[in-house]
């Protein structure tokens, strides 16, 4: 394994959290695959079996169990789509439609393990730093689907039918398709829409 110090894996187990959106959990005897979302205050969402709910120690691994995973002790704290807890529920909608489970869950990193080596959670929730950007610049990138169609295929090597732009931030744009969520990770920090628009179009 190459050397890391604690600074380098943080950083690769953050853009590694943020290029996946499925995960498996682990709570007593029993292993159930989620599909996540990370809200634009750094909250990671899942719907939640009523069962997940029950004070326990809960593992969740990205994006399932193995060897190259991400490991982390997790905590849910159970919250209703009614109120300010909607914005999560739609935001998890609009990633990956309706939801398996009744229940909804915002899940806390209390500690986690990359590469060999151990984080602290809070490191893993971040705030997205262009997040009052990305309603518009969902609606810019969808009014042009040849362009994200180009996009798909030259940053993800994805050939996507009707793709839809639902999630930008500092590391890349989340792009739903039929079959799931298709990531463009950028290799520098989109810190404004100049940053995004360049980078969907291929223009330095």
């Amino acid at each position: 394994m190459e050397e890391y110090d604690e600074q380098q894996v943080l950083e690769c187990a953050w853009k590694f959290l943020r290029c996946n959106t499925m995960g498996t959990l682990r709570f007593g005897e029993h292993l159930h695959d989620v599909s996540y979302v990370i809200g634009n205050d750094g909250a990671m969402i899942i719907p939640a079996m009523v069962a997940m709910l029950q004070p326990q120690d809960i593992v969740m691994y990205v994006p399932e169990y193995a060897e190259d995973c991400i490991e982390m002790h997790v905590t849910l704290e159970q919250f209703s789509e009614q109120g300010d807890g909607g914005v999560y529920a739609d935001r998890w909608q609009m990633y990956h439609g309706e939801p398996p489970d009744v229940q909804w869950a915002k899940v806390t990193i209390d500690a986690a393990r990359f590469h060999e080596m151990f984080i602290d959670g809070e490191g893993l929730q971040r705030e997205n730093e262009i997040a009052s950007d990305e309603p518009t610049l969902c609606k810019q990138l969808n009014g042009d689907v040849a362009e994200v169609i180009r996009a798909c295929t030259r940053i993800a090597h994805v050939e996507v039918e009707a793709p839809v732009v639902v999630g930008v931030d500092t590391l890349g744009v989340d792009v739903r398709a039929r079959f799931g969520i298709v990531r463009l990770a950028s290799e520098a920090p989109l810190e404004n829409t100049a940053d995004v628009i360049a980078f969907m179009q291929h223009t330095p």
